[in-house]
């Protein structure tokens, strides 16, 4: 087993009503007035993992509403690639590999445990003994 720490920094336009998952812990949180750190703490074995982003309820005559994935920190380690190796897949749009999200739909972040490992990979640092 692996202690897995994932903190995400969403930040608001207007006041986006999301979903945020990552391990067996789902919040619902109507977000407003700044940025605002989203923490989750879970142990698992070896394998896949998701971070999930959920933008809920926006109407199709609401060109303000949005959340933007500003940060990432895997294990308290912060690096510009944890954020964008996430994926965004608007309803009824292609997906995109982007940190804003404006239309209903999921940001998807999907890595492995051991982190370590994972985040190695992803930054491309080279050879690694898994």
């Amino acid at each position: 087993m692996f202690r897995v720490c994932v903190d995400v920094l969403l930040e608001p336009v207007a006041t986006p009503q999301v979903k945020v998952t990552c391990g067996n812990e789902t919040k619902n949180l109507k977000l407003s007035n700044g940025p605002q750190w989203i923490k989750f703490e879970f142990n698992q074995e070896n394998g896949p993992s998701r971070l999930i982003v959920e933008l809920l309820d926006k109407q199709s005559n609401d060109p303000i509403t949005a959340v933007i994935v500003k940060k990432i920190k895997l294990n308290d380690i912060e690096h510009i690639q944890n954020t964008y190796q996430g994926m965004y897949y608007p309803d009824s749009k292609d997906p995109r590999r982007d940190t804003y999200i404006a239309w209903n739909g999921i940001w998807i972040l999907e890595f492995s445990v051991p982190v370590y490992t994972w985040m190695h990979h992803a930054q491309g640092l080279g050879w690694i003994y898994d």
